[in-house]
């Protein structure tokens, strides 16, 4: 009797350990400190000027596969979110200000978000985003947008915003494209790289209301 009773306190134990390790492990996780918001062209993301990738790690860092990754905007009130992210992969949920992707069987996941500035004045500062993993918080991104004004593509109202969120001298997250926590000459290059480009010639059609 004592040693199935000892034999069942090793699995419980053997069970506790793999739950624990199954769990996201934020140190562990490769997650960004900033996330662009882009537009397209042709129906074509602007991934050059926005991809980030996440790795999901467990508490053994382990990877772990199909953990539901979400990024969060709800507090970003003057960004947007597309409603159709021209990923199959991405689940957007408007109401919730959210995007929503699995990781693989290496645990990665890519995000190439599509969205803008919601017509409202700049007003988040760093740090607005949210990235969760299975409910889990994460990291808490800044977030920027090229289309700031979002609508018609990235254009000259667009410039216009910026050189006024720069003038404020507040950091505005929306407008730090460098991550650098302040607003200068290299976000402007940055974003006047983006416009040459041509690969954001379209804002969200249609966008979260």
């Amino acid at each position: 009797m004592r040693t199935l009773l000892l034999a069942g306190a090793l699995v419980a134990c053997a069970l506790h350990a793999v739950r624990a390790s199954a769990e996201p492990s934020a140190p562990n996780w490769t997650t960004p400190s900033c996330i662009p918001l882009v537009g397209s062209h042709g129906g074509v993301p602007a991934t050059a000027f926005g991809q980030v990738e996440i790795i999901a790690r467990d508490l053994a860092n382990d990877p772990m596969v199909g953990v539901a990754v979400v990024v969060d905007l709800s507090n970003c009130l003057d960004l947007q979110l597309c409603a159709d992210q021209l990923d199959p992969g991405a689940i957007v949920n408007c109401a919730a200000k959210t995007v929503r992707k699995l990781t693989d069987a290496n645990g990665h996941v890519a995000f190439t978000i599509l969205g803008g500035g919601s017509g409202q004045p700049a007003s988040t500062l760093l740090g607005g985003g949210k990235i969760f993993a299975n409910g889990t918080l994460l990291q808490t991104p800044t977030v920027s947008a090229y289309d700031l004004d979002g609508s018609s593509g990235v254009g000259a109202n667009d410039l216009s915003a910026w050189l006024g969120d720069f003038g404020t001298g507040n950091p505005f997250g929306r407008s730090d494209y460098d991550c650098s926590g302040s607003i200068g000459a290299n976000d402007l290059s940055i974003w006047l790289g983006a416009f040459g480009s041509g690969t954001m010639t379209e804002s969200c059609g249609p966008s979260c209301p």
